[in-house]
Parts: structure tokens; C-alpha cells; sequence
């Protein structure tokens, strides 16, 4: 019976609830009869007319992208030698894409920000999401782990004793990027459904944009056990996400649970759903900030302390690495955000980098490069679209 259900649950709910998410229908009652009103067509942008960025094509077709930004990001991954690289910087208040930015061996591609990539250790805010929703848990909750924190083995999940366990936060486990402790939650505390369900509140298996070509993150369907320890710790390669889509779901972090949808054109509206509580999105933020100040990302922000623009700032990160093909290099991700307490401005980030042996930065260091460009200019000219006066600013920090 409880296998049927599962079945029932797998085929027939989830993909029913994932075509719903699709429809957005306002619909209203005059008299006896419905009345069904159709939006008008949104405006999109294709994703070839985005492969090169330029002042004149900021004005030209109106996007939201800060020329100034854009140019800054484009002169740190050449200084840097990036063979591939894929960054979008977000506004979580209004949903504005500030750069969106991508390079592969053909040389510049903006376009690439809206692909969808192999997720790595990005998934564990959803499964940590999941924790807090369907398993009470909390940023302080202990939890206990056996072996390497960043191999995952089935002899880990299901140890035959637990003599040798440690016992770790749930906060200092993501903040470390553990997969043993992320994939037990997976296969002993959450289960297939509210894996599954929280994924697909934070946006997967839908296009995060309606302005432009943006692919859907996808994920596998878990057979057994050790497949959701897998989903769970990111430890696998079928689950992809976009830069876009990352920058999206730390959006919802850093407004109280409220994640918007992201927008390039700025004729597009601001459109946003309550994804998680307050209370939940307020437990990932301390594990995204402890991720800064002692766990995966801790060395690319050492320094933040004594920084005059970085010091004042709140920054919060979870990072992600994998190996792939196509093009062949290490996946290093770095998903965050930055807010300036005394403003409330703030941004959101999704970047990747594929490492080669020429590559001399991670997407950690271009992230902290990207927030120190963003937040060292004054107020009036970092939350306008400069369009081509911003050219100036583009290589002014390092």
C-alpha cells in the first residue's frame, strides 16, 4: 500500500502540481458565468539577442542591466583568464537582472547565464529548506555523521554502529558543505515528497523568467534510498541549475521568505510569491552567513573584515563543486547575497566558473570582486541603470 502511494504521489500528484505551477489564469465570476481574463503576451527577450551585452543594446531594447556592472564582471573574467564562466547578479527586491554575464573558448556569451548546469552542493538550501519545513529542525539542530564529511557512501547513511559518529549543527553541516549529514536527511529524516515539493516551491522544473529564455532546473526522480541521499547532498549529476535561477532562490533568503521573479526588460513587471516562512528563511540566512565566516567560502572573504566597503556589508553564501564534461573542468559554484544594513539595498548572486589549468580564480573571488564593485559606488549611481556613463566604473576595483 505505501509503495502504490508513493507511486500514486510520484506519477500522478507531483507531475499534475508541476503543470499547475505552469498556469497562471485570473479568473473571476459575473453572474452565473465565469469570466477568464487573458494577461497580454509578455515581451520576451531571445537568448541570441543577449549573447553581446553592449551599452546600445541596454537602451535599445530597454533592459534592466547596469552597464557599469556588466562591464566590471566582463574585465575581471578576462584579467582572470576564465575559459567558462556564468554569472547573474539579481536585485531581490524589484526582481531587475543588474549583469548577466557569461565567456566560453568562443569568447563572450552572455547567453550562458540563462543555461542550467550541474547543481553540485547548491541543492542543500532546498533539502536544508525541507529540514526546517517538514522535519522541525533548526539551524542549531545536531546532527550526526560517520567518516569523511565530503564522500557519501551507503555504509555512511546506514552505519551498522554508531560508536565512531561526530555531531555537528545543521548550520556548520551546510556551512562545510557535508554530504554525509545532508544525504542521511535525505534518506532517514524527509523522503521522496517534501524533497520534491520544496524543489519545486523554490522553482524547479519552471523557467525562472517570463522576459527571456531562461532553461528550467531540472532533478532525477529518486529509485531507492541512496539516490535521495544523493538528490539531497547535491552529490550526483543529474541535477542542473541555472545562475539565474540560484540568484532567484536567495532572493527568497534575503526577503523573508519572498522570492521575485527575475526581469530583464524594464517594461516588465515585479512579480513575487511566498516560497518559505519568515522564520525559515531566517534560518537559512544564519547558515548562509556562517558559510562566509568559517565554512567552504570563509578564505575568499577573509579579508572582508578589514575592507572598507565589505566591512559594512552582510554576506551570506553556499557553495557548490563537481567535476563534468562538456566542456571538461571542475563546476565551481558560489550562490550568495550581499545587504547593506544602512541602506537595505542588496543583491543576489549565481555564478559559476569551470576550472581549467589556466583559470586563476574561483567563483568565490569573483563573487567578493562583484559585491565590492557593486557597493563602493554611491547610492544614487549603483541603484540607477547607468547605461553608458557606467563604462567608466567598469575596471575601477580589483
Amino acid at each position: 500500500m505505501m509503495r502504490m502511494t508513493a507511486a500514486f504521489t510520484k506519477y500522478v500528484l507531483l507531475p499534475l502540481a508541476m503543470v499547475a505551477t505552469f498556469l497562471v489564469i485570473s479568473s473571476g465570476r459575473h453572474g452565473d458565468a465565469e469570466v477568464v481574463t487573458v494577461r497580454p503576451r509578455q515581451p520576451v527577450v531571445s537568448r541570441e539577442a543577449l549573447k553581446n551585452i553592449t551599452p546600445e543594446l541596454i537602451e535599445d531594447l530597454g533592459l534592466t542591466i547596469d552597464w557599469g556592472l556588466q562591464a566590471h564582471i566582463a574585465s575581471t573574467v578576462r584579467r582572470f583568464k576564465v575559459g567558462f564562466g556564468a554569472v547573474a547578479v539579481l536585485d531581490p527586491e524589484t526582481g531587475e537582472i543588474l549583469a548577466l554575464y557569461g565567456q566560453d573558448s568562443s569568447g563572450e556569451d552572455c547567453g550562458l547565464g540563462l543555461n542550467a548546469y550541474l547543481a553540485a552542493s547548491l541543492f542543500k538550501l532546498v533539502t536544508a529548506t525541507a529540514a526546517i519545513d517538514y522535519a522541525g529542525m533548526s539551524s542549531s539542530s545536531l546532527c550526526s555523521y560517520t567518516g569523511r564529511a565530503h564522500t557519501l557512501y551507503r555504509s555512511q547513511l546506514f552505519p551498522e554502529q554508531e560508536r565512531w559518529s561526530r555531531q555537528i549543527t545543521l548550520a556548520r553541516a551546510f556551512a562545510s558543505s557535508n554530504n554525509v549529514v545532508f544525504g542521511k536527511l535525505g534518506a532517514t529524516k524527509l523522503g521522496e515528497e517534501p524533497l520534491l515539493l520544496t524543489a519545486m516551491r523554490l522553482g524547479f522544473w519552471q523557467s525562472p523568467m517570463a522576459d527571456s529564455e531562461c532553461a528550467p532546473s531540472t532533478l532525477f526522480f529518486p529509485e531507492n534510498d541512496f539516490h535521495l541521499a544523493e538528490l539531497a547532498s547535491g552529490f550526483n549529476r543529474q541535477t542542473r541549475v541555472s545562475p539565474v535561477h540560484a540568484a532567484q532562490m536567495v532572493s527568497a533568503v534575503v526577503s523573508g521568505g519572498v522570492m521575485v521573479k527575475p526581469r530583464i526588460l524594464k517594461t516588465s513587471d515585479t512579480t513575487a510569491r511566498q516560497v518559505m516562512s519568515c522564520e525559515t528563511a531566517d534560518d537559512i540566512r544564519v547558515m548562509m552567513l556562517q558559510t562566509v565566516k568559517n565554512g567552504t567560502v570563509s578564505r575568499a572573504f577573509r579579508s572582508a573584515r578589514n575592507d572598507r566597503v565589505l566591512q559594512r556589508l552582510t554576506i551570506g553564501a553556499k557553495s557548490g563543486t563537481i567535476k563534468g564534461t562538456s566542456p571538461d573542468g571542475k563546476r565551481n559554484w558560489f550562490m550568495g547575497f550581499a545587504e547593506d544594513p544602512a541602506t537595505g539595498k542588496a543583491v543576489a548572486i549565481g555564478c559559476l566558473i569551470i576550472r581549467d589549468n589556466y583559470t586563476r580564480i574561483h567563483s568565490d573571488e569573483l563573487a567578493r570582486r562583484i559585491i565590492k564593485y557593486h557597493f563602493s559606488r554611491p547610492l544614487e549611481v549603483a541603484s540607477s541603470n547607468p547605461g553608458k556613463a557606467g563604462a567608466a566604473h567598469g575596471a575601477a576595483i580589483f
